[in-house]
């Protein structure tokens, strides 16, 4: 990520982020230029950087003097305070350099380095799986763009999961996303309703029978033949995580949540996570601050707790990008909790199910 920063008419600093992902509470380098644009020299100084809030620990580099009309390049190792805690994060670093204070945005991107330390050990499933699944209309398409910008290093929203029909796209075929650089797979499904699901297509989709493409009106016993042939590889297909969509709505709707409890209970093995969407219907503020949620928003987690019998801390509200067209670091951040709490889910359930052979140790010697 460049910024430059033309601060008066005499001093410009160019600040480079590191392109390198760190995971949150991982220290990083910023390369930074100092132009002189006047007759006179820069006396020698610290550059210092600081964040309000205090995740950017007091940190600085001494900048040598800078002659008139060159520049000079050094290198900021930013220190951060050791947290795993991403609502930590803070969106904003401010600069200090003779006098001079310049506030840069950073992407929620560089802090997704922990994505990339994934490592799904075994042949038959190199990935993780993790299923977007839910009431129909439920916005899942629209997380899977959320998850596609945050991951992205362009600074624009990306809106190319819903091809089928903007706003109101409702999915009717099981289509795969497979993340950049990252060893985890998305399976976007078609919308739960009373209709829908009621053949075992649920299980089907869970074990891995069903391929990406499957379209929601087939048929398993037409193709039979055709998925058993495929059988040896639906490991790599089978899911390792549930993210369970609803939106808020529903839970006032007595026959949608008769419909979710009963759907959800089939799920309950591979310990789903409830994402509420449309939550910004209730209190449209949520959209600037989703981890600041307001007394009506917990108060919603909480209903929805009580009518799944679940706990709080698995229930999340979604803040996808709808009109935006540009990134912003709070949308970034939710969706990134969002998707490492599943990763998490989904490395357990796949410890589980392929239980890694305890190392022998070695016999001391007498």
């Amino acid at each position: 990520m460049q910024a430059a920063a033309h601060t008066t008419d005499d001093i410009q600093i160019d600040i480079h982020v590191c392109d390198r992902k760190v995971r949150v509470g991982e220290n990083f380098q910023e390369t930074i230029t100092i132009h002189n644009e006047t007759d006179k020299p820069l006396a020698s100084t610290r550059l210092v950087a600081t964040s309000s809030a205090g995740y950017v620990r007091k940190c600085g580099v001494q900048v040598p003097e800078v002659q008139p009309y060159t520049q000079v390049q050094v290198v900021l190792e930013v220190r951060v305070s050791p947290t795993t805690n991403v609502e930590l994060l803070e969106p904003t670093i401010t600069y200090s350099y003779h006098g001079v204070s310049i506030v840069l945005s950073v992407p929620m991107y560089i802090f997704t380095g922990r994505l990339n330390q994934l490592r799904p050990y075994h042949h038959s499933a190199p990935k993780y799986n993790i299923v977007l699944f839910g009431i129909a209309g439920a916005s899942k398409s629209s997380f899977m763009n959320s998850v596609l910008t945050l991951l992205s290093r362009d600074c624009q929203a990306i809106h190319r999961a819903a091809v089928g029909g903007g706003e109101h796209h409702n999915s009717r075929k099981l289509a795969k996303f497979e993340l950049e650089n990252i060893p985890v797979t998305l399976w976007d499904t078609w919308g739960l309703t009373p209709t829908t699901y009621t053949s075992g297509d649920l299980q089907l989709l869970l074990d891995g029978d069903l391929p990406s493409g499957w379209d929601m009106d087939f048929v398993y016993d037409q193709f039979r033949e055709q998925l058993e042939r495929n059988a040896g590889t639906k490991d790599s297909r089978a899911q390792h995580a549930v993210l369970f969509f609803i939106p808020h709505s529903s839970l006032d709707k007595q026959d949608e949540t008769d419909l979710i409890k009963s759907t959800f209970d089939q799920v309950k093995h591979l310990n789903p996570i409830l994402l509420l969407t449309r939550a910004d219907e209730v209190d449209g503020s949520i959209r600037a601050a989703p981890h600041k949620p307001s007394a009506d928003i917990i108060e919603l987690k909480q209903q929805a707790s009580q009518v799944l019998n679940i706990p709080v801390n698995r229930i999340f509200t979604t803040v996808n990008y709808t009109t935006e067209k540009q990134k912003t670091f709070e949308i970034d951040r939710n969706t990134c909790e969002i998707l490492e709490a599943a990763i998490a889910v989904a490395e357990q359930n796949y410890i589980n199910k392929y239980p890694q052979p305890q190392q022998r140790r070695p016999v001391p010697q007498t």
